[in-house]
């Protein structure tokens, strides 16, 4: 594409971003002239929460994502659209760390320079500021209805919760009337029939191994699981340890790991344990060679939480529906 071409292309797009909406072609070609085009990789890392708002990015093409600390993914970013423009014009620090979660070309643009081309053009300065004012009032309407639609959310689980105390209450009601009936029928000890009970429970909680050498990471996966009972392992040797010792319904693990790695890890499983399902996770592995150990799924670092929390389902009820037929 010849140079003018290009130029012309990149000013259309960035007339369309919301903050420099309403600025006339010349005041678009000065900002493009500030710009300056870098190329992020996977797990590169664009900007950390709490470090100083110097720079402002445009992201043109590829796909970011806002993560925390433990590498999760909180929302993902597409293109055309920018980043940690509040910053550069509020001097607050970063909010949150934003990631590149695929190849990635951006604009960036110095706080330094925007600030003193800002200066030297008044109206420019001016346009950008209102439009600050309506990007924030957007955001401050959407937060809104968000706002109302978790209170709505929040009553629904409430009424539920409520429904639910109840229903357990009555169960438990109903369980310790049946094992006075039974202790007194078959002059049981209470210790043995209530141990009885507790094995039969068992198989109702789904039993789930996280080998992971991050801690922060398994503490993710314990909270994202709340009804599952979760077992942890450091490395793929403590967890063939956790696997011989306890009845599981799935491994989790990462393929990046000291003493032994997730590929060992699942070509032990495979070998003697060939029923049991294992969801690999990594923010470094190829797809291509994830895929030539036969896990049962695989999903990148950062997760997306919700998808990971039906991913895990979906295999615990895959291997339930094959046990039972």
């Amino acid at each position: 594409m010849p140079p003018e071409n290009r130029e012309n292309q990149l000013l259309q797009v960035l007339r369309k971003i919301p903050l420099f909406k309403g600025l006339d072609p010349p005041k678009i070609k000065k900002i493009l002239g500030l710009c300056m085009h870098k190329v992020y990789q996977p797990e590169q890392l664009i900007c950390r929460s709490g470090a100083p708002s110097d720079e402002m990015y445009i992201l043109l093409s590829g796909e970011l994502a806002v993560v925390t600390s433990e590498a999760v993914k909180l929302a993902s970013i597409k293109p055309v659209t920018t980043v940690g423009e509040m910053g550069v014009i509020t001097a607050q620090p970063r909010s949150a760390t934003v990631q590149a979660i695929q190849p990635s070309n951006l604009f960036v643009l110095n706080k330094q320079q925007l600030d003193a081309a800002l200066r030297d053009d008044q109206a420019m300065q001016g346009q950008i500021y209102l439009n600050i004012v309506q990007i924030l009032s957007d955001k401050l309407d959407g937060d809104n209805a968000r706002l109302r639609n978790y209170q709505l959310d929040k009553e629904r689980v409430e009424r539920r919760m409520q429904q639910l105390d109840r229903y357990i209450e009555a169960q438990a009601q109903r369980a310790q009337l049946a094992l006075d009936l039974a202790l007194r029928q078959e002059g049981l000890e209470q210790g043995e029939l209530e141990l009885y009970v507790e094995e039969q429970l068992q198989g109702l909680v789904p039993r789930v191994l996280i080998a992971d050498d991050e801690a922060g990471f398994r503490n993710i996966v314990k909270k994202a699981l709340p009804a599952f009972q979760i077992f942890e392992a450091e490395n793929g040797k403590l967890a063939l340890e956790v696997v011989h010792a306890e009845r599981l319904d799935l491994v989790i693990t990462d393929i990046k790991m000291p003493v032994m790695d997730g590929f060992a890890l699942q070509a032990s499983l495979r070998s003697q344990f060939p029923d049991l399902p294992v969801l690999a996770v990594s923010g470094y592995a190829d797809a291509e060679e994830v895929e030539k150990h036969h896990f049962a799924a695989f999903v990148d670092k950062p997760v997306n939480l919700q998808q990971f929390q039906l991913l895990v389902e979906h295999l615990i009820s895959q291997k339930q529906q094959q046990a039972s037929s």
